[in-house]
């Protein structure tokens, strides 16, 4: 498994100032958290291959900054609404391939809307299928305030697309979300394909690896005997961390906790 990190850590710094800072730590595999419509630019897209490039840098999955929008695209039964999306995420899946990327990180349909859970699944395997022409794996992440942050609809939509579906367990969501880890692990099973990894303690919901009480040999351990062949990354949020170094602190500390 390779451990790396997410450029979402320095936001909201520009998404190449963000690279920038992991590559000054020496990080060689990242997650771009793409910020705006500006960067979908076919040049600026270019100039931030060029800096990957130059820094020799592993591009392993991307987010974009529209999930927000994925309800008001994906769980809608507005067809000419779900044509906009879909022609949208065409533009996102273009410049995650660009980049180099294997995983495409969604957050899916917010808690409490009323649109059918089966159809949003169908949409999602719609967009699975497109992603795949670019060579992408599309996965949904189980976040809080979405209806994936909950183990059974992880385990429903399973069940309705079987091997369209792909999963991000995110750790700190499933804190935040007073879900345990071990059972959106379980959940998502033989279906997960990449992680957001951070600590936590009691009083805090995301810290970096190493900070808090989790216990990360346990978890690897728990990984590889069920086979995961996927990815990491760590994802803090700005005012989860002091200097920077605890980026590189925190990557360094999961790959000793892997090889335990």
């Amino acid at each position: 498994m390779r451990i790396g990190a997410s450029s979402a850590c320095f936001y909201p710094a520009f998404t190449e100032d963000g690279v920038e800072k992991l590559q000054q730590l020496g990080i060689d595999c990242i997650e771009i958290f793409m910020n705006t419509f500006q960067e979908l630019d076919p040049q600026y897209r270019a100039r931030l291959r060029r800096q990957l490039e130059a820094g020799g840098t592993q591009v392993l999955s991307f987010h974009p900054f529209t999930s927000a929008m994925e309800s008001f695209f994906f769980a809608s039964a507005y067809e000419r609404r779900l044509a906009d999306g879909i022609e949208l995420y065409r533009r996102l899946f273009d410049c995650a391939a660009g980049l180099g990327a294997g995983i495409f990180v969604v957050h899916g349909d917010y808690k409490g809307t009323p649109f059918p859970f089966e159809r949003y699944c169908d949409n999602f395997a719609r967009r699975s299928s497109i992603a795949r022409e670019y060579g992408l794996t599309l996965c949904q992440e189980n976040v809080s305030r979405c209806r994936c942050g909950i183990p059974a609809n992880v385990y429903r939509m399973r069940r309705l697309l079987g091997d369209e579906v792909r999963f991000v367990l995110d750790l700190k969501q499933a804190v935040r979300g007073g879900e345990k880890i071990e059972e959106m692990l379980a959940a998502m099973g033989p279906s997960l394909a990449h992680l957001h990894l951070s600590d936590h303690t009691e009083d805090c919901s995301c810290l970096p690896p190493g900070k808090g009480q989790f216990d990360f040999a346990a978890f690897f351990a728990k990984l590889r005997a069920d086979g995961y062949q996927g990815d990491a990354v760590v994802e803090l949020y700005r005012d989860n961390f002091g200097p920077e170094q605890e980026i590189l602190d925190a990557v360094l500390f999961l790959r000793r906790a892997q090889a335990e």
